[in-house]
């Protein structure tokens, strides 16, 4: 017997292969009538090779997807589901997928990088899928990629958010902008200021601006939306998946 390592499951049989899936949802393989296959088998039969070539792709994304769930860290940490890892290696499987230099199996992030579809597909993704941006902020923003400034005009917390059901009393608000070295899987992130905004609030203009970050890579703005409630003399965020963090821009 042995475990099927793939960004996929198979289940049912092929020639003498059969494939199931158990209780803890891992994926196994055996040959009909006997006992299992050796590593030698598994390594050297081409019946594996779609299997073998999928999960060296999958673990190079895997290295990257860590990077990758970095880049933003400080927002990630406090808006994001249970999904957010397996999402975010699926975005690098997606970009790998625009790699049209190299055969199946020796696929990579960096030539997938070229493509200028794979750079797209970053923007939209969330952090907290059940908390979209598009479902939380319902008014226009706009950003300045050039003087690095996010505006919001005329900004209305009770009628332009979409609270959480518990009892909120404050959005924070505020962006990051990062230049992901993905070759080399270095980084530099840059954060704004972050307003907290009473729900009560009469209409206000917002600002947020910060530093460009150095380096002309994959470079990808973020947006952060967190819920409060007063607690004594401080605030107390609410958890996590209450929040918002949504790619808005790449460069």
């Amino acid at each position: 017997m042995a475990r099927v390592i793939a960004p996929f499951q198979i289940i049912g049989s092929i020639e003498s292969l059969t494939f199931w899936v158990d209780k803890e949802k891992k994926n196994f393989v055996k040959k009909k009538g006997k006992v299992g296959i050796t590593k030698e088998q598994f390594r050297d039969n081409p019946i594996f090779d779609r299997i073998r070539n999928q999960s060296s792709e999958f673990g190079r994304c895997a290295i990257k997807s860590r990077i990758f769930r970095k880049l933003a860290h400080y927002f990630n940490e406090r808006a994001k589901d249970g999904s957010f890892s397996g999402r975010s290696n699926r975005l690098m499987l997606d970009v790998v997928s625009e790699d049209q230099t190299n055969p199946i199996g020796l696929r990579t992030v960096e030539k997938g990088m070229e493509s200028e579809d794979a750079k797209d597909y970053f923007i939209g993704f969330e952090g907290n899928k059940v908390r979209p941006l598009k479902k939380v902020l319902k008014t226009k923003w706009n950003w300045n990629a050039s003087e690095n400034i996010l505006t919001i005009n005329k900004f209305n917390p009770k009628k332009h958010i979409e609270w959480p059901e518990d009892e909120a009393e404050f959005v924070s608000i505020a962006f990051a902008r990062t230049n992901w070295n993905y070759i080399d899987n270095t980084f530099t992130t840059e954060y704004s200021n972050e307003i907290i905004i009473n729900k009560e609030e009469k209409p206000l203009d917002i600002k947020l601006e910060t530093k460009i970050p150095t380096g002309n890579h994959l470079q990808l703005t973020f947006l952060f939306i967190g819920f409060s409630i007063k607690h004594r003399k401080t605030t107390k965020e609410l958890k996590r998946s209450n929040n918002t963090v949504s790619i808005i821009w790449r460069h």
